[in-house]
């Protein structure tokens, strides 16, 4: 492992994360399917139900895309830095709560056991 190239890997993907989570919105999603509703008064229910159901799923996929690649930055940079401390068990447990995170969404584990940029 390559610790110079790790580190500008994590952090260009740390960037890249960062844009895009200001970039897709929930809102801004919300907006697009809100032009749904062209039918006017005859379809306007149909549009509406298709708005909210297609808001609801683009939401829930942003917020596990999101997920996914935050728990990447924390899991790999962690379980990287273990590694190079000589602590194997450590980076495998950062490992596995890497993947918890990406489902989850709950990074507290990385909050209060993580290297935190040191």
């Amino acid at each position: 492992m390559d610790p110079a190239l790790l580190s500008t890997a994590l952090s260009d993907t740390t960037t890249a994360f960062e844009s895009l989570s200001t970039v897709i919105t929930e809102e801004k999603i919300t907006a697009i399917f809100g032009g749904l509703t062209w039918g006017g008064g005859v379809t306007a229910c149909v549009s509406q139900a298709l708005n909210e159901v297609l808001a609801e799923q683009q939401s829930i996929n942003m917020a596990t895309i999101s997920n996914h690649v935050a728990a990447g930055i924390y899991g790999v940079g962690n379980a990287a830095r273990a590694l190079q401390e000589g602590q194997e068990e450590m980076a495998a447990t950062f490992q596995a709560e890497m993947v918890g995170s990406a489902g989850d969404g709950d990074f507290t584990y990385f909050e209060q056991h993580g290297y935190q940029g040191q």
